[in-house]
């Protein structure tokens, strides 16, 4: 079971991407359909949390307030770039690129919490480089601004992920997505005040931004959390990557998005070295 909840997670997180787009095609901009999406899953969170029994104590004080910044300044922003960029250049595309954020993160954790890769770790990341390069090298003129919001979400997510390192494991998985929702929404929800955003200007466009909340945000993170339990995260990581599988797949099929040789191949590249990375990583800790 804990690989279905993964398998299922990551389809879930692969759809993402083309409920945004049908959001933009319907009247959203990408502030927007970010505000009211982190509204309606912290929603759900928030009402879930309240009914749900648990022994463990909820966080407070300093715990609670690093937990809503990790969703206010280092969810959200990510989450702006990565949305900011699906609306200008392929999915498939931007999805590749963003995938390079276990590079980034193996390098943080090298740089700042003195975790030295082990050469095989080092030579996926050279080939993950690689096939991102080579991706990235596919785009076409005028979508630059795509693909660099794509590296900052890339980047942004990095950060998110070592420093949510530190503090999620002490309030629990659940808890810490709920206050980091909750801080989404709120750091989204003040930019629209501020921006004023469109949003979706028909029945369609409000319904694919609420399958992005229910689906592509409360049921694809409840899942993954189910799944790791189960199975642990080096599995989980290497199962994972259905979910950029999924995207393109979905930019193919449903939007008619081309897919070259070279970008098929920095595809295969990246995926088979994140997938590998996951395997020695788990190696190289125990």
């Amino acid at each position: 079971m804990g690989v279905v909840f993964i398998l299922i997670s990551g389809a879930a997180f692969g759809l993402l991407p083309w409920f945004a787009r049908i959001a933009y095609n319907h009247g959203a901009e990408p502030l927007g359909m970010l505000a009211v999406r982190f509204l309606i899953a912290s929603f759900v969170l928030v009402v879930v949390s309240l009914v749900r029994r648990t022994n463990k104590a909820r966080p407070h004080g300093v715990l609670a307030w690093q937990l809503f910044a990790l969703g206010a300044i280092g969810y959200a922003p990510q989450a702006s770039f990565y949305f900011f960029s699906v609306q200008r250049i392929d999915i498939s595309l931007a999805t590749i690129i963003f995938y390079t954020y276990p590079v980034f993160v193996v390098l943080a954790s090298w740089v700042f919490l003195r975790h030295r890769p082990s050469v095989r770790v080092i030579s996926c990341l050279a080939v993950a480089v690689i096939g991102a390069a080579l991706t990235a090298g596919q785009v076409q003129a005028g979508s630059i601004s795509g693909v660099l919001f794509m590296f900052g979400a890339s980047l942004w997510y990095t950060g998110y992920i070592v420093l949510s390192s530190r503090v999620v494991h002490i309030a629990g998985a659940f808890t810490s997505l709920t206050y980091v929702m909750v801080g989404a929404a709120v750091a989204h929800g003040a930019v629209y005040l501020v921006v004023h955003p469109n949003v979706p200007t028909d029945g369609t466009g409000w319904l694919a931004i609420a399958a992005a909340s229910i689906i592509g945000t409360v049921l694809s993170m409840g899942f993954f959390f189910a799944g790791v339990s189960r199975v642990g995260p080096g599995e989980a990581a290497v199962l994972s990557t259905i979910e950029p599988v999924v995207s393109i797949a979905v930019g193919v099929l449903a939007l008619n998005e081309q897919v070259t040789g070279f970008r098929l191949l920095g595809a295969a590249l990246v995926l088979v070295s994140v997938a590998v990375l996951a395997q020695f990583s788990r190696a190289d800790t125990k």
